[in-house]
């Protein structure tokens, strides 16, 4: 600037004899007049430049953090190119670069975690929420399993069950399975014992039909249906001493069926004394019936009690229940009984 000044005081100072005076001029500096400008124009292009970096950095940086973070996404602001970016008051967080990866880190490998064992983060959800967990409704899609421990009697039931499906489908050898199952939880179970028995003596085993009989009598000897039950079948044996044999014991609410079986077997077999005491207890028992008044006769005649004969005969014609074979057969007998009492010397 200053050369040029200097140079133009030169021209006026040679200029100086001219007629009209020579006005110094004012010459803006070049540099000066195009430094203006072009300051403007740079400043103007950055702020351009830089509002288009943001508003191409803002979506993205945007978008990452609504990745990382579990915010609501934030409505976008246009931006202008020459306007500066304000700060925003409702931002709860805003994570730089190093922040940014490490959260999305740490959330990959918790949602990792949580996808691996789905079940042991409901089950603490469901321990924080609900009072006792063993009280806790079964949620949608859970299978809850409780462990019922049934009693022997129960078991027993649920073997019979089985056992007469079985049956049902002919299937023998499943229904002693499980009947002898039964029995093993529950051997006082006295019916299915009878079951068990008729259907070993249906197949053709005697003796192992008898044995879980016997097996039975020995765990309850007053058990009047199970010395019936082998009395009766040792019968269809044709072994009626054997039969008599389970018979002997007489049980404290032994039946009128019980004691008239044993009767008639002792009697078949001469087991006097056994008939005498049997028919003793049924005039006891049915006073009413003639049949065990002609019985209590002929076992006081064999034991040759004349007297109490001659008196069970008469109490068995007054009595019902007697064929007339019966009653002819007593009238005879009757009528010996006169004639030996009329011969003193006889035998």
């Amino acid at each position: 600037m200053s050369v040029i000044n200097n140079a133009l005081s030169e021209l006026v100072k040679g200029h100086s004899q001219q007629s009209e005076p020579v006005v110094k001029a004012y010459v803006e500096p070049i540099k000066q007049r195009r430094v203006i400008p072009w300051v403007v124009g740079s400043f103007t292009l950055s702020l351009a430049v830089g509002g288009w970096t943001l508003s191409v950095d803002s979506p993205l940086e945007t978008d990452q953090v609504s990745r990382s973070e579990t915010i609501a996404p934030v409505p976008k602001k246009v931006l202008s190119p020459t306007s500066k970016p304000s700060v925003s008051t409702d931002t709860i967080y805003t994570a730089d670069s190093t922040d940014l990866t490490t959260e999305k880190k740490r959330i990959v490998t918790s949602l990792n975690t949580a996808s691996s064992t789905p079940s042991q983060s409901r089950t603490h959800k469901v321990a924080r929420v609900e009072k006792p967990i063993q009280h806790a409704p079964a949620q949608s899609g859970e299978m809850v399993i409780h462990q019922v421990e049934l009693t022997p009697v129960q078991l027993a039931e649920k073997a019979q069950q089985r056992a007469s499906k079985a049956l049902d489908n002919n299937n023998l050898e499943q229904a002693l399975d499980e009947y002898q199952l039964s029995l093993r939880y529950e051997p006082s179970n006295i019916e299915v014992r009878k079951k068990l028995s008729a259907l070993y003596y249906g197949k053709g085993d005697v003796r192992r039909a008898v044995e879980i009989l016997n097996k039975g009598i020995q765990i309850d000897k007053e058990s009047v249906v199970l010395r019936l039950s082998l009395a009766k079948l040792l019968i269809k044996e044709n072994q009626n001493d054997a039969a008599l044999t389970a018979l002997v014991h007489v049980p404290k609410n032994a039946s009128v069926d019980y004691i008239s079986l044993r009767a008639a077997l002792a009697q078949k077999s001469n087991h006097d004394d056994i008939a005498l005491n049997s028919y003793q207890n049924l005039v006891s028992l049915d006073p009413d019936s003639g049949r065990w008044w002609l019985g209590l006769g002929i076992q006081q005649e064999r034991a040759l009690d004349l007297p109490s004969a001659e008196e069970a005969y008469q109490q068995a014609l007054s009595k019902l229940g007697l064929s007339s074979q019966s009653q002819q057969f007593i009238r005879d007998r009757l009528a010996l009984i006169r004639k030996l009492e009329e011969r003193p010397d006889a035998n």
